[in-house]
């Protein structure tokens, strides 16, 4: 019986922290104009990574599906604004360690998912928040890596600075161009990652119980009206790795006691 209790008071606390949230990764005070776009040129690109560690601090310990990313805006003179055109950001998993004179070109777009594509004014200083296209889960048992695509074709100066950590390994990539979008050859490695913000969508944590009925325990939670569906992942450890379990349109679902303690947790999915 006090396995079971144990058991209960864990699924109860993984299901309280599941709210609309910002996990934030870097602190760093410097400005460049390079990463994760440089408007002082008319085409070019950047890619950055940000390791499952740095994700796993920022508080990101089960999947979690973002709907907005935010860059934090520098330097000494205020953005006002400042447009640029045909702007393209892509996410994917990354399990690099470094950025090396190997794989310093452009990563291509296999595994990597579009979350933003349009125009964007930026504004600053302070954190620019840009709401995706496309909703992203971020799976913390890898890293990530942000490809940052700049198509505008023209260039305005004061370009918008953007703040980094300084770091001691290769973190970020740059290639720019005034004639051509500078797809071939390698880019310029910096040892430094831009601050970023990780948001969720806005929903609201589903309101848990569990009841024991048998050898099996039932989960039940409210219905968030703007949830289309629930996820279930399962765990052997707190800090996972976290595997999905099923998913539902309903709110319960029935587990099969065992001696083996699990951790669990539920997402509200929007529609």
């Amino acid at each position: 019986m006090i396995k079971k209790v144990a058991l209960l008071i864990i699924v109860m606390v993984m299901f309280s922290l599941l709210s609309a949230e910002d996990f934030i990764i870097g602190n760093g005070s410097g400005a460049q104009s390079y990463v994760p776009v440089n408007g002082a040129f008319n085409y070019g690109w950047s890619k950055f990574f940000y390791t499952s560690s740095e994700l796993q601090s920022a508080g990101i310990i089960p999947p979690l599906e973002i709907t907005k990313i935010a860059v934090q805006i520098g330097g000494s003179v205020p953005l006002v604004n400042y447009l640029m055109e045909n702007q393209s950001i892509y996410i994917g998993a990354f399990t690099g360690t470094e950025y090396s004179n190997s794989n310093s070109g452009h990563p291509g777009y296999e595994n990597k998912t579009l979350i933003y594509n349009g125009s964007i004014t930026f504004n600053g200083p302070g954190w620019f928040v840009i709401t995706l296209l496309t909703t992203y889960t971020i799976n913390p048992n890898s890293g990530v890596e942000i490809l940052w695509e700049n198509r505008d074709g023209s260039a305005a100066s004061p370009a918008p600075q953007f703040r980094y950590t300084d770091c001691n390994i290769y973190k970020e990539v740059y290639k720019c161009s005034d004639d051509f979008f500078p797809n071939t050859g390698n880019g310029t490695k910096i040892k430094k990652c831009p601050n970023i913000c990780f948001s969720t969508g806005g929903l609201d944590a589903p309101q848990v119980e569990i009841a024991q009925s048998g050898n099996s325990f039932i989960l039940s939670w409210s219905l968030i009206p703007t949830a289309s569906s629930y996820s279930i992942y399962v765990s052997d450890l707190p800090s996972g790795p976290w595997n999905l379990l099923t998913s539902t349109a309903g709110n319960q679902y029935q587990l099969t006691a065992a001696d083996q303690k699990k951790f669990y947790y539920v997402k509200a999915i929007g529609r």
